[in-house]
C-alpha cells in the first residue's frame, strides 16, 4: 500500500488541511505517526496537518485553528477583527468556545471560554468561509487586547463606515460586564451615539464640547442645502451655529478649500454661522476653542433676541 500517496490524497481532498481523525480513516495510526515523524506531514496546530509543500498563508492557518477546535469554536477577539478586515492579523490567534467545553490552546493559539456561547447562533457569522464572532462582539472582546492608541479610532471608524452601531455595541458590552477597559469603551460607544465620526471629533467632544461652560451641542446635525443634505460636525441649532473640525489630512488642497467655502456660503444663506477649527487647535488650545465657541454662541443669542 502506498501510504504516502493515500496521505497526500486525504489532505488534498480536504482543501490542503486534514485532522488526525480524517487521516486515520485512511491510514493506520502507526503508519501515520511514522510519516509525521519523518516530516512527510507538517503540524499546523495539534492534530491538524498540511503537506510540507502545502499552503501556509494566513487563511490556511485560520482554517487550521478552527479545525483544531472543531465546530464548537469561532475565531474571535483581534483575530476576528483581522477576518473582518479591520486590522492586520497578529499572533497568537484567538478562538472562543462555550465555557463548558474543554479545548486546549497552543503556543500560537488562545482558546477563550464564554458562558452560553453558541457558534451556530447570531453570536457568530461566516466571513470569507471562516466562522467568526459577530462584529460588535469581536470589538468588545478585542478592546483590551489592542494597543490603547488604536482602540477608540478603530471603533469610531468602524461605526462611521456603518459596519456597527452604538446600540449593537451596547448590547455586546452588556454581555461582558467585566471586560477590562469597560469605562473607556462605554465612553467610546457614547461618543459614537453622540455623532462622532472621527478621532478629531472625539477629542473635540471630550475636551471642548462636553465642558460645563458650553451649552449642549448636537453631533452630525443634518442640514438641507440646495445641493443636498449635509451633516455638521457639531451644531447649536437653537442659534444656528455650526462648528466644523478639519483634520490634518483634509481641506488642504485648493479644491477642498473651494468646497469648504461654497458649503459655508450655502449655510450662511440659510442663516448659519460656521466656525472652523483644526486638529491642532483642539489638541493644543481647547480652552481657546471653547472660549471662541462660547463668544460666538452668545453673540448669536443676542442677535436672534434683538431680531
Amino acid at each position: 500500500m502506498d501510504w504516502r500517496s493515500a496521505i497526500r490524497q486525504t489532505v488534498k481532498a480536504n482543501d490542503g488541511l486534514a485532522t488526525r481523525r480524517q487521516l486515520l480513516e485512511t491510514v493506520p495510526a502507526v503508519v501515520l505517526d511514522g510519516h509525521i515523524g519523518r516530516r512527510n506531514l507538517t503540524r499546523v496546530f495539534p492534530h491538524v496537518y498540511r503537506l510540507p509543500d502545502g499552503a501556509a498563508d494566513d487563511r490556511a492557518v485560520l482554517r487550521a485553528a478552527l479545525l483544531h477546535a472543531g465546530p464548537v469554536a469561532a475565531l474571535s477577539h483581534t483575530t476576528a477583527l483581522a477576518v473582518w478586515g479591520l486590522r492586520r492579523l497578529e499572533r497568537p490567534l484567538h478562538l472562543t468556545v462555550d465555557q463548558g467545553l474543554k479545548r486546549a490552546g497552543a503556543s500560537d493559539l488562545v482558546v477563550h471560554r464564554r458562558l452560553r456561547f453558541d457558534p451556530e447562533s447570531e453570536q457568530c457569522t461566516e466571513r470569507s468561509g471562516l466562522r467568526v464572532t459577530a462584529l460588535p462582539r469581536s470589538i468588545v472582546d478585542a478592546w483590551p487586547l489592542m494597543p490603547v492608541p488604536e482602540r477608540r479610532p478603530l471603533v469610531i471608524d468602524t461605526a462611521r463606515r456603518r459596519l456597527v452601531t452604538a446600540h449593537q455595541l451596547r448590547e455586546s458590552l452588556a454581555e461582558r460586564p467585566n471586560v477590562p477597559g469597560r469605562r473607556t469603551l462605554r465612553q467610546t460607544i457614547e461618543l459614537i451615539a453622540d455623532g462622532c465620526e472621527s478621532e478629531l471629533e472625539a477629542h473635540g467632544v471630550l475636551s471642548v464640547f462636553q465642558h460645563r461652560s458650553l451649552p449642549r451641542s448636537v453631533g452630525q446635525h443634518p442640514v438641507e442645502l440646495p445641493t443636498g443634505r449635509i451633516k455638521l460636525d457639531r451644531a447649536y441649532p437653537e442659534v444656528k451655529l455650526a462648528v466644523e473640525l478639519d483634520g490634518a489630512a483634509h481641506h488642504t488642497s485648493p479644491e477642498d478649500r473651494r468646497k469648504d467655502l461654497a458649503r459655508d456660503r450655502a449655510l450662511a444663506a440659510l442663516g448659519w454661522v460656521v466656525l472652523r477649527f483644526t486638529y491642532a487647535d483642539v489638541l493644543r488650545d481647547p480652552d481657546g476653542v471653547r472660549a471662541k465657541v462660547l463668544e460666538v454662541y452668545r453673540a448669536r443669542q443676542m442677535q436672534l433676541n434683538a431680531g
